[in-house]
């Protein structure tokens, strides 16, 4: 009976080790700022955008703005239109297009030097942050500023 009890508790304290020590890890790379360590990672869990697999990348964190702005060229075997419904980005308009104008772009510097066609957005405020994406499905480039509230 009291090693029934005590292997009981061994596994217990196991798998709360183990299960506080995920949280921790994910809790690290949710409060990544920098564009070091699991970068996507953190920008999938900060924003809710699945990042497929890309060709290129380019990552800029501005600590006086506290924003983080990333651009990523998708690899050509990507589904685009698969993308943008499985996102839920939406085809971009010319009415909303002054939200996106002055934001602090990388990578290809502004997304916008051709005009719009071909490009969806998505946006949002979170508890932690408010984001703006922008994505040219013809060219498959993704740009992404973060602004958060901490």
């Amino acid at each position: 009976m009291k090693r029934n009890l005590l292997i009981a508790l061994v596994v217990i304290v196991f798998m709360s080790i183990v299960f506080f020590s995920f949280k921790t890890f994910i809790s690290t790379i949710n409060n990544q700022r920098n564009c070091e360590f699991a970068n996507i990672d953190n920008i999938e869990i900060n924003v809710g955008i699945n990042i497929p697999s890309v060709e290129s990348s380019n990552c800029n964190y501005d600590d006086v703005k506290n924003e983080k702005s990333v651009y990523f060229k998708f690899d050509k075997d990507v589904n685009i239109n698969e993308y943008c419904s499985l996102n839920k980005f939406s085809k971009l308009k010319t009415s909303n297009l002054e939200d996106y104008l002055d934001l602090n772009y990388t990578g290809n510097n502004n997304p916008f030097k051709k005009g719009i066609d071909n490009f969806y957005s998505k946006s949002e405020a979170r508890y932690s942050n408010n984001y703006h994406a922008i994505l040219n499905a013809k060219t498959k480039e993704l740009w992404i500023v973060i602004s958060f509230k901490d």
